[in-house]
C-alpha cells in the first residue's frame, strides 16, 4: 500500500496534478458560455453530462501528457535548477522509458475521451494542436529566446476554447475572444514567476522574461502593456451579449486591481510586488469567467 502510494505521488508530480486541474477548469467556463451565448436562459435543457465530461477528462488526460513529456525532454536542466532538482524524472522515481509510455497513452486517451463523448472535430483538433505545441515548439525555444512565452501561451489559452467549441463546432468570435483572454492572462503570470526564478532559470540557459535583460524596466514595462491588453480583452464578451451589466461590476474592479499590481512592479522592479502580481493572476481568470457565467 505505501508503495502504491508513493508510486501515485510521483506520477502526480510528473503530471503536475494540481496545476493541470486549474488549468482544464476553464474549459468548462467554455463549455458553459457556449451554450448561455447560444441558448440564452434554456441552456441548462441543452447540458450534455457526457460531454461536459469529455470535455473535462480529455482535456485533463492532454494536458497531464504535455507536463509529462516537457519533464522527460527537460529531466537534464532540471537537475540544474532549484526549484525542479526534485522532480520524479530527475531523481529517478520514475524511469524514463516507463514515463515516456505513460504520457503517451496518456495524450491518446485524452483524445479518444474528447471524441467519445462526441465532441466536434475542431475541439479534437485543438485538444491534439494543444500538446504538439507544448511539448515540440514550446519546450525547446525556452533555451533559444524570450519569444516561448508566447509560443507557450497558445497551448495555454486553448482549454476554453476547447470547451466552446464542443458547443459551437466552427471558429467565431467569441470562441476566438476566450482564446485571446486566456492566452494574454498567461503573460503577466508567467512573467511574474520568472521574475521570481529568473536566477534559477538562468542555470538552466531559460529565457522566459520579456527581454534578455532581465528584471529591468523595459520587461516591467512589457508586463504592464500586456497587463492593459488583457483587460481590455476582457470587457470584449460583454459586447456579444455573454452577460449583463451586472458583470462589469465585478470586472472592472478586478481589472484595475491588476493593473495596480502590474504598475507597482513596473514602479518598484521589486520581487516582492512580483510575487503580489502572481497571487492576483490566480484569481483574475476564474473571477472574470465565472462573472460572465453567473451575471
Amino acid at each position: 500500500m505505501s508503495s502504491f502510494k508513493t508510486t501515485l505521488k510521483n506520477y502526480g508530480e510528473l503530471i503536475k496534478f494540481r496545476l493541470s486541474s486549474t488549468v482544464v477548469a476553464t474549459s468548462t467556463f467554455g463549455y458553459i458560455i457556449a451554450l448561455q451565448y447560444s441558448f440564452g436562459s434554456n441552456w441548462t435543457n441543452y447540458f450534455d453530462w457526457v460531454l461536459f465530461c469529455g470535455v473535462l477528462f480529455g482535456g485533463m488526460f492532454i494536458v497531464f501528457a504535455a507536463n509529462g513529456l516537457n519533464q522527460i525532454i527537460e529531466k537534464d536542466n532540471d537537475s540544474k535548477m532549484n526549484r525542479t532538482a526534485n522532480r520524479p524524472i530527475v531523481e529517478g522515481r520514475i524511469p524514463v522509458a516507463e514515463a515516456r509510455i505513460f504520457c503517451w497513452v496518456t495524450g491518446f486517451l485524452g483524445l479518444f475521451i474528447l471524441i467519445g463523448s462526441g465532441a466536434p472535430f475542431l475541439s479534437v483538433l485543438l485538444g491534439g494542436l494543444s500538446l504538439v505545441v507544448y511539448v515540440f515548439l514550446y519546450t525547446p525555444m525556452k533555451q533559444v529566446s524570450p519569444v516561448a512565452v508566447m509560443i507557450g501561451a497558445i497551448p495555454g489559452a486553448l482549454p476554453p476554447w476547447i470547451g466552446y467549441t464542443a458547443v459551437v463546432p466552427r471558429v467565431d468570435e467569441l470562441g476566438f475572444v476566450l482564446f485571446l483572454i486566456q492566452f494574454f492572462w498567461q503573460f503577466p503570470h508567467f512573467w511574474a514567476i520568472a521574475w521570481l526564478l529568473h536566477d534559477d532559470y538562468q542555470k538552466a540557459g531559460y529565457w522566459l522574461l520579456p527581454t534578455k535583460e532581465g528584471r529591468t524596466k523595459r520587461s516591467a514595462t512589457q508586463i504592464l502593456i500586456y497587463t492593459v491588453i488583457l483587460n481590455l480583452v476582457s470587457l470584449m464578451p460583454l459586447v456579444y451579449g455573454v452577460s449583463s451589466i451586472k458583470a462589469v461590476i465585478v470586472i472592472v474592479p478586478l481589472c484595475i486591481f491588476f493593473f495596480y499590481k502590474a504598475f507597482r512592479l513596473f514602479q518598484t522592479l521589486d520581487v516582492k510586488e512580483a510575487r503580489s502580481l502572481l497571487f492576483a493572476s490566480f484569481i483574475y481568470t476564474p473571477v472574470v469567467f465565472l462573472s460572465y457565467i453567473l451575471f
